[in-house]
């Protein structure tokens, strides 16, 4: 995933982009964004900010810093 915009907006968000062109991005019970625990998807913010993007929100609110416009980073997601 690409990095797009990260920043805490009522709740903890990273906005990406997937790098494998259009696959789903789906979320097991236990997902990591670079070690930083994502609790949802939000696809309503997501479609705000325009096509193609995801919305991550982040269990951690400061592990949003941790996120600059550009990162590439790995979303991991396991059952």
């Amino acid at each position: 995933m690409l990095v797009n915009e990260g920043g805490v907006q009522c709740v903890p968000l990273v906005f990406a982009r997937p790098l494998e062109g259009e696959l789903p991005v789906r979320l097991g019970k236990a997902a990591f964004l670079e070690g930083a625990r994502v609790s949802a998807l939000d696809p309503d913010r997501a479609a705000e900010r325009g096509p193609g993007l995801v919305a991550l929100v982040l269990e951690d609110p400061m592990d949003v810093r941790r996120f600059q416009r550009g990162d590439v980073v790995k979303l991991e997601s396991g059952d």
